[in-house]
């Protein structure tokens, strides 16, 4: 598996398929993407919606904290995505449950199920191997967003390690 440059293409289940998996090779060690998963100021440089930054970042590392992800706020609503931590094996493996979120201004929630994402992050010479599976999404339409979401951050991932190295 060669690092990827450019003209990338992350996701490799098919489009709209249960479970949706997401997989990049990434220049740097395993300790260091397992942080750029689980810090909330190294979030915000991958981990970004198309056309607009990550709000704010809310990270509790422990199994059954909880994490936030606020990507968009006005004075009427606020869209986020957020879960529980139900595994973590620092540097190798990280499980959290998943919902995105609209949050109105008079307190009322529109949210999805929840749904399972499981990462792994595996040494390949002097890079990374990450591994990312997100199951249980109920809808077709749902599942096609959120892999080509997956696919952009990978790609906003692969940007920041590569910056980082040169």
């Amino acid at each position: 598996m060669t690092v990827q440059q450019s003209d990338r293409e992350f996701l490799k289940s098919d489009p709209g398929r249960e479970p949706i998996i997401v997989e990049g090779l990434f220049r740097a060690t395993p300790a260091r993407v397992f942080r750029a998963f689980t810090e909330a100021d190294e979030i915000g440089c991958w981990f970004v919606p198309k056309n607009g930054a990550l709000v704010s970042a809310q990270i509790d590392l422990k199994v059954g904290g909880r994490w936030c992800f606020v990507i968009e706020k006005t004075e009427d609503r606020q869209i986020h995505f957020e879960g529980e931590y139900l595994a973590i094996e620092a540097p190798n493996r990280l499980e959290f449950s998943w919902r995105h979120v609209k949050e109105f201004a008079d307190g009322t929630r529109d949210a999805t199920d929840s749904s399972r994402v499981i990462v792994t992050f595996r040494k390949a010479g002097k890079a990374t191997e990450v591994n990312l599976r997100h199951e249980a999404i109920k809808t077709e339409d749902a599942r096609r967003g959120t892999g080509g979401g997956w696919n952009g951050c990978f790609e906003y991932l692969a940007d920041f390690f590569t910056q980082q190295a040169g």
